[in-house]
């Protein structure tokens, strides 16, 4: 899992909270920062929401689900999570990472293999895919006539902070690099002018959350001249202590060999810089391969009674560092499950696969959708696995005690089969952990949105917005000093419960009507109507959709009500039935499933929606930026409302790019969210096919957001410029609404 830039994750804020954000100034968090900030103190909600004890519920499966709780080894689970994440000596590289098609993730498989089959999983099996390999083994970094002397990559110096710089997922220096090295700040195009950088190794102070993503800083040190380019960040992640080193993910292709060191390190180093010492020697021993690695998804099921439906439980195995939550305990989570669904004898209706995946954080370079790449070699490459899939439930860092409520993530679909189940009397929760009864919709972010793409619907336990992201994320500092009992053992009841519920009623309690739910409330009548669709005609569609959505949801609920009726009286043939019935049912929800991700699902990084949202609010912001041109406003308002506050929110935020970096680089990061970048290559990650229309206003958003005032703007070339760009958007709209029209009613016809 990763949380992606700081502007996508600032577009899931606005869809979730509807709310405009301000800048108060370009480059706000800039800076060239002596003190990593304390993390603020956040005070802990008291829990509320859904708690139980023990299960009450009068289901079917109700002794089933007991016998498998009462099953469950939380030392195994515990045991297995740490040697995961602590074996450095043969399931790690020498830092302690499993990257892309390493040899670390290779020996780890091989180890999964063993395990899933100690277990008493069947048919176990490595499942190979291709990947971009990236093999990251040593570093070092030396400055003459200084103590910034940092190397060596073994378990004792990662944990005293005095590890050599960490890669990112770029080639290194082959063999030593000696260069001056110059402290460029916040590696902004203003602050390389006036620097001679030819051959030259940046020091830069990022902020992934708040300003970029590293291969935008990458981009602006090469076109500097730079040789290699370290960073350091204590602000947006990392955030544990100074001496925590963050990295994330490169979604760029190979440009210049470029690593992470910590606070305290980058201190060192600047205070080498300021007495004259700049003398560096960089080596970092690191390989990236395009399209030449192969990534392993352990594989190992519980055969059903029959095999053409299944589900999928899964984690990946992938790390940074210990990576003891992420996602280490996810995968002892996995075969926790697996383990008591076999001690407790659990039988069930359909095959159940446990899958560890390879390569999630990161393999494929050159690509915004970089991640999830084991996950998509499942289900492009070994189908078979995912073909009549009722549902994935996939797991990301599931140990740690959330700041408030534990969270349920789910595709919209899902949203009243979370209900049904906190009805059920089904889950159980442990000590004072409650989850909240109002899911959360799944994002991106995780192998989910694969499974989700090649028709899957799925769940997914909730992680994001809480302080171990900005805090522990991606550093050392994921260690098993995080762990909490309770969270965990909730997670592992909240999953096989689900599991098996599924499994055992015979239809997939799935509601396409959410998705005319979602269709409604990101629909905009006023630029419909400027785009000339009727907003009567569309709503009439969405009703259609609704009104089959529904119909076949009762029909779902119908049928397994039927089957419990049939069970507690004994009645075997009119049970049987009911599974047969369930069958043909899950057949056509599965299928307007698929043809939703395909005709309505659409992204950008983080963001999942479906309809137009993206559009309407590019057009909503264009028409900020035209109006407050018009009215005279503020460059920067003080409410939001200035030019700039509109102009940076663009092509969901990434139009910010402009006010820091060239724009020639920032317009290279627009062109990566069009399907023809990735057409030229051949790369259909998940999110080819799925990108609303971005819009080309660089030089004068870039001009917008550097201005002082209204005066340093060419207004009449940002009339141009933007009524040009609103022009081509409201043409896309009349033409996408107008398919979505007929493609509501083809979904509606799917479910009939």
């Amino acid at each position: 899992m990763r949380n992606k830039k700081w502007s996508v994750l600032l577009a899931f804020l606005l869809v979730l909270a509807m709310c405009v954000w301000t800048l108060s100034a370009c480059g706000s968090s800039g800076g060239d920062a002596e003190e990593a900030a304390e993390p603020e103190a956040t005070e802990e909600a008291a829990p509320e929401g859904y708690t139980n004890a023990e299960v009450t519920s009068e289901l079917s499966m109700a002794d089933e689900v007991k016998a498998f709780y009462d099953a469950v080894d939380m030392d195994y689970a515990y045991d297995l999570g740490y040697e995961l994440a602590y074996d450095w000596d043969n399931l790690a590289e020498a830092n302690g990472w499993r990257s892309a098609g390493s040899d670390a993730e290779h020996a780890t498989a091989d180890y999964l293999v063993k395990e899933w089959e100690k277990i008493g999983l069947q048919n176990v099996d490595k499942l190979a895919s291709k990947c971009d390999k990236f093999q990251f083994n040593s570093s070092s970094m030396k400055i003459a006539d200084s103590d910034v002397d940092f190397h060596g990559n073994d378990q004792e110096a990662v944990e005293a902070g005095t590890n050599g710089p960490a890669s990112y997922q770029v080639n290194g220096t082959d063999g030593d690099l000696t260069a001056e090295i110059v402290n460029c700040k916040t590696g902004f195009e203003a602050d390389y002018e006036g620097k001679d950088m030819e051959g030259k190794i940046a020091l830069v102070h990022v902020d992934q959350s708040n300003e970029a993503w590293i291969d935008v800083y990458m981009e602006q040190a090469k076109a500097a001249g730079c040789a290699a380019l370290v960073t350091w960040a204590n602000s947006g992640y990392g955030e544990a202590g100074t001496y925590t080193t963050n990295v994330q993910d490169v979604c760029s292709a190979d440009i210049i060999p470029t690593v992470a060191i910590s606070a305290d390190q980058a201190k060192k180093v600047r205070k080498a810089i300021k007495e004259g010492h700049t003398e560096c020697t960089l080596n970092v021993d690191a390989e990236m391969v395009d399209n030449g690695g192969t990534t392993y998804n352990i594989v190992g099921m519980i055969p059903g009674k029959n095999h053409d439906q299944k589900i999928v439980v899964a984690g990946h195995y992938d790390k940074y560092w210990y990576g003891f939550q992420d996602d280490c305990c996810a995968i002892s989570l996995v075969a926790a499950i697996a383990k008591a669904m076999v001690d407790s004898g659990y039988e069930p209706e359909n095959d159940i696969y446990f899958i560890a995946h390879g390569a999630e954080e990161w393999g494929v370079t050159d690509s915004q959708f970089d991640w999830t790449t084991g996950a998509w070699g499942v289900c492009e490459e070994h189908s078979d696995v995912t073909d009549n899939c009722l549902a994935m439930i996939n797991c990301e860092l599931p140990a740690f005690k959330v700041d408030s409520q534990m969270q349920i993530v789910c595709v919209p679909e899902f949203r009243d089969m979370v209900a049904t189940m906190f009805d059920s009397g089904l889950v159980v929760t442990r000590g004072e952990q409650a989850f909240s009864m109002e899911p959360t919709d799944a994002t991106t972010m995780e192998d989910g949105i694969t499974y989700r793409i090649h028709g899957v619907p799925y769940f997914l336990n909730g992680f994001e917005g809480t302080d171990f992201m900005c805090q522990r994320y991606h550093t050392i500092a994921d260690n098993a000093e995080t762990y909490d009992a309770d969270t965990f053992e909730t997670n592992i009841d909240w999953y096989g419960a689900y599991a098996m519920y599924i499994d055992t009623e015979p239809a997939l309690e799935l509601n396409i009507a959410q998705v005319a739910e979602d269709l409604t409330a990101n629909f905009d009548e006023n630029y419909a109507a400027a785009a000339g669709m009727d907003k009567e005609k569309y709503m009439a569609a969405v009703d259609e959709l609704k009104a089959a959505g529904t119909a076949a949801y009762d029909a779902a609920v119908a049928c397994n009500k039927a089957y419990e009726e049939a069970v507690a009286a004994g009645d075997e043939d009119a049970a049987a039935e009911a599974r047969t019935q369930g069958f043909e049912l899950n057949k056509k929800a599965l299928d307007a499933f698929q043809a939703v991700q395909d005709k309505f699902f659409y992204d950008s990084d983080f963001t999942a929606d479906y309809g137009q949202l993206q559009t309407f609010n590019n057009l909503l912001y264009i028409d900020g930026v035209l109006e407050g041109i018009e009215n005279g406003a503020d460059i920067w308002g003080e409410n939001g409302d200035g030019i700039a506050d509109f102009a940076y929110q663009i092509n969901c935020i990434h139009d910010y790019n402009y006010c820091n970096f060239s724009a020639d680089i920032a317009e290279r990061g627009i062109d990566m969210y069009t399907d023809a970048y990735y057409k030229t290559r051949d790369q259909g990650q998940w999110g080819y096919g799925h990108q609303n229309p971005v819009v080309h206003v660089g030089d004068i958003s870039a001009q917008i957001q550097r201005a002082e005032t209204l005066d340093d703007v060419d207004v009449d070339a940002a009339k141009e410029a933007y009524g040009a760009a609103k022009d081509e958007l409201i043409k896309y709209l009349g033409t996408a609404l107008a398919a979505e029209v007929t493609y509501m009613s083809d979904v509606a016809d799917c479910l009939k």
